[in-house]
């Protein structure tokens, strides 16, 4: 039987494990249940789960607003070479959004990060 408290997945263990570079604070150390890879705001607002690590490779204040309403725990900025508008990084910490970049792709992103729920879950 698992420990059921080694399963959980925080938004702190998902960057620490995936070896993100966090660029802003965690503000909330929310549970990470899976993830979502999407560059269509449009979609991305009417499908992003409350539990999703949203990939994208998009970099505006408009992925700030789409996480924002859709309350996603953790956005990933990929293919970034960790250099993203500070006028970004100022609304997500104004509207408490945790953003990290890393530089692979969201395919490579989103495969690590199922590696580890699956891990976390003992499968």
């Amino acid at each position: 039987m698992h420990d059921q408290s080694n399963q959980v997945l925080t938004v702190d263990k998902v960057a620490n494990e995936l070896r993100l570079n966090m660029l802003t604070d965690v503000y909330e150390n929310r549970e990470v249940r899976t993830g979502y890879c999407c560059d269509m705001l449009s979609w991305v607002i009417s499908k992003l789960e409350s539990t999703a690590c949203w990939f994208t490779i998009l970099n505006s204040m408009n992925v700030i607003a789409v996480a924002s309403l859709s309350d996603c725990p953790l956005v990933v900025i990929t293919e970034s070479d960790g250099q993203i508008d500070p006028n970004v990084i100022l609304k997500a910490g104004e509207e408490r959004v945790s953003v990290c970049s890393t530089p692979m792709n969201s395919y490579e992103a989103a495969c690590a990060l199922n590696d580890l729920l699956n891990k976390s879950l003992g499968d």
